[in-house]
């Protein structure tokens, strides 16, 4: 029986007595003679420590169901051409069998994006492996193109994110437990309602891009019209030219964004509301406590913040980050705070005339204190400038993946909340609807709830035998940017989840 739509026409029995599709060509993906017997040949082909495959063809399934019976720790993502061709193949007594295995998942080409990147965690899996059956490919050359397009999107993306967390896992991992400590030691209890009067100014979301420097007299002349949100990097350069911000929000995690806070001209920072994300830098905020400053924290999305958080009983806000700029994170806490008129100034997501930041940042300081001869800071800028291939957007300004990636982020971000904006020259001039319900900072912790809490954590991953990805508790997935470090730092990635997974948690007492 045909199928509309479909490239396969009839179902036959190998020599074998096995069901396999036949091509409208007459050609199979399968053998003819023993097809279990050439699924074997192809699994000697694969790497024994891989756990997630994609399969080009559904076919027999008889490849399918040798990789689930010899990997039992596995997961398949089978892909075909259309739905058309999975309703077909269904007939087939073992495919429909296989459709019902939850580590099996059937995917039309058009699908493949979107099914790779929610199903593929590197974290849990290790490494990828594509098994390509040539019998399929020959069959749908167009089809094979379009996927391997999909499949180098799909890598990139699951790549970028897993970049990131191997190379921050373990200090967002470090600086959650010592805010949580910190809040321990400070007030994190408040209902921030402003009032109307303060409402009807302009909010003003200041990045650290380098047409900033050209806004700032303005800023200066119309300053009681405003209420100023600066970036963390944005700070130093409002500090060196002596303007006060009303509030400055910083998710970097990294030692260098204490410079952020120190080396200023005022030692005082009191008249200014400080907001750290959880996976800030600890000693970033050790250093604002120090001269004054009113500190507050939020969340940005990371599962063990969300976790403990709830678990102690905090209502911190959560504050979206997109793509990972804090320039989104500012502008969203002006928008739960109720402002409705914004502008973001040094949003620039571009270098502009040869510079990257506008003068005054961290960066002065530091490549100044470096700057020589044969090493002036003139290089040390460049270097910045040059180290990921530069795409020109006009003759004044370059910018790069990255950066870009973060303009799109924080457009979308904007066209999701209903945010009307407009760019024009230098920067995004934002309308909004007006909210009412404020933005909590609620609960406070003390030392003995916080280490209670922390056994607890503990206790729930004692019992680790864990096979399958949907089997993970709430514990685990919180550990999974620390173990996407552990996998990237230990050059062994091939091992088990279960290895890494003891090794977070051994990472976690060292903290009790």
């Amino acid at each position: 029986m045909q199928q509309n739509n479909t490239r396969y026409t009839q179902i036959i029995t190998s020599k074998s007595g096995k069901e396999i599709p036949v091509f409208a060509s007459g050609k199979t993906v399968d053998s003819r003679y023993d097809p279990e017997r050439e699924g074997l040949r192809i699994l000697q082909t694969v790497k024994t420590n891989t756990k997630f495959f994609i399969v080009t063809g559904i076919a027999s399934g008889v490849l399918l169901n040798i990789l689930l019976t010899e990997r039992p720790d596995s997961y398949i993502i089978a892909v075909e051409n259309n739905q058309s061709d999975i309703d077909f193949l269904m007939q087939i007594a073992l495919v429909k069998e296989l459709s019902k295995n939850d580590r099996l998942s059937f995917c039309t080409n058009d699908k493949l994006l979107q099914k790779l990147t929610f199903l593929y965690v590197p974290s849990f899996y290790g490494n990828l492996e594509v098994i390509e059956q040539a019998g399929w490919i020959n069959e749908n050359p167009e089809i094979y193109s379009n996927f391997k397009q999909k499949l180098q999107t799909a890598l990139s993306i699951i790549s970028a994110d897993f970049s990131v967390q191997s190379h921050f896992g373990k200090l967002w991992f470090h600086n959650i437990l010592s805010n949580l400590q910190n809040i321990c030691k400070t007030k994190n209890n408040e209902l921030l309602e402003f009032p109307k009067n303060l409402l009807a100014k302009t909010a003003v979301i200041l990045g650290a891009g380098p047409t900033l420097e050209h806004e700032l007299l303005v800023i200066k002349q119309n300053r009681n019209d405003y209420f100023i949100i600066a970036t963390d990097t944005a700070f130093s350069i409002l500090n060196v030219n002596e303007i006060i911000p009303d509030a400055v929000v910083s998710l970097d995690g990294q030692n260098i964004s204490g410079t952020h806070f120190i080396n200023t001209k005022t030692n005082d920072y009191s008249k200014t509301l400080f907001l750290f994300d959880l996976t800030s830098n600890p000693g970033a905020v050790r250093k604002v406590k120090k001269m004054n400053g009113k500190v507050l924290f939020f969340k940005s999305g990371h599962p063990l913040s969300e976790y403990l958080s709830n678990k102690l009983g905090l209502t911190l806000p959560l504050l979206f980050s997109g793509a990972g700029t804090v320039t989104i994170s500012a502008i969203d806490f002006a928008l739960k705070a109720g402002f409705t008129n914004l502008i973001i100034l040094g949003a620039d997501f571009a270098y502009v005339n040869g510079k990257s930041y506008a003068k005054g940042t961290y960066l002065d300081r530091l490549y100044n204190h470096k700057n020589s001869r044969i090493n002036p800071s003139e290089k040390q800028f460049d270097n910045l400038l040059f180290r990921t291939p530069l795409i020109k957007k006009d003759e004044s300004r370059f910018t790069t993946n990255v950066l870009d990636s973060y303009r799109v982020s924080l457009e979308e971000y904007l066209t999701k909340n209903n945010v009307s904006f407009l760019q024009k020259d230098n920067s995004y001039i934002l309308n909004a609807k007006p909210r009412t319900e404020g933005i909590k900072f609620e609960g406070q912790i003390d030392e003995e709830k916080l280490l209670h809490c922390f056994r607890r954590f503990l206790d729930a991953n004692e019992s680790i035998n864990i096979k399958r990805f949907n089997e993970l508790s709430e514990q685990d997935i919180c550990l999974l940017p620390l173990i996407s470090w552990l996998r990237f730092n230990d050059n062994k990635n091939e091992a088990d989840f279960i290895d890494y997974l003891q090794k977070a948690v051994h990472y976690f007492k060292k903290y009790l």
